[in-house]
């Protein structure tokens, strides 16, 4: 996650938070960048398909941090979720979600302006429907995505506890069928994976610290006897 603000007006954070090109970026006017330039973030050959998530709380800081990552992604991503301390002072994340008026307009700046699509990750609400009613909220402002991670805000440290994942179910069967939805929570390894989906109905999972804790956690695991000796295979 990159703040929109900082990211915008600070050329050292830039350069230590997204480094697409190996001449810098240094500006943020929509381009086509030279393909010998690529670098790391965004690389074509390496790092694609690639989300950039921003909080905010500022639709102007937002579309123009927005600009500076547009030609080497293939969407923006804002962060609605994260319920931290920090996220309470800064006010964004998961503390924007009594402002629906703030939220529309953050993710609809960047649907009538950016070239690609804008996705948006949020937290349940304290009821099933409540939560229906703001993720329509963030489906009419233009988001093509919403992942929806099944804590509430105040699920976090020694009150994390389970995400709850029928809450996501749904939200799949009260919204329009095409709308796509990627849900997160619970998923600490492969298998979790498929139980997640069938479950919840969602277009696909996401990972945060199931996937910090095992890289691999989307790949599916060497069949026996196919495994080299870096690979240790445990009895069922």
């Amino acid at each position: 996650m990159l703040h929109a603000r900082l990211f915008k007006e600070r050329q050292v954070f830039r350069s230590q938070c997204f480094q697409p090109l190996r001449s810098g970026l240094g500006t943020a006017v929509p381009y086509e960048p030279d393909p010998s330039d690529a670098y790391l973030d965004g690389n074509p050959s390496i790092d694609r398909p690639l989300f950039v998530q921003f909080c905010a709380n500022s639709p102007d800081d937002l579309w123009e941090a927005a600009k500076y990552v547009a030609p080497f992604c293939d969407a923006i991503d804002l962060n609605l979720g994260c319920p931290q301390g920090i996220a309470r002072k800064g006010f964004y994340g998961a503390f924007l979600q009594e402002h629906w008026d703030l939220v529309y307009k953050l993710v609809n700046i960047l649907h009538k302006n950016l070239d690609i699509p804008v996705t948006a990750k949020m937290r349940i609400l304290e009821t099933k429907e409540k939560t229906l009613e703001y993720a329509k909220v963030i489906l009419s402002a233009g988001a093509s995505i919403i992942t929806v991670h099944g804590r509430q805000r105040d699920q976090k440290g020694h009150k994390t506890g389970l995400a709850d994942w029928s809450v996501i179910r749904y939200l799949r069967e009260n919204l329009p069928q095409d709308t796509v939805i990627f849900a997160n929570g619970n998923i600490l390894r492969h298998t979790d994976i498929d139980k997640c989906l069938e479950e919840t109905g969602a277009d696909a999972v996401m990972s945060a610290e199931g996937n910090l804790y095992d890289p691999t956690i989307f790949a599916q695991p060497p069949g026996s006897g196919e495994h080299s000796g870096e690979y240790w295979q445990g009895r069922d």
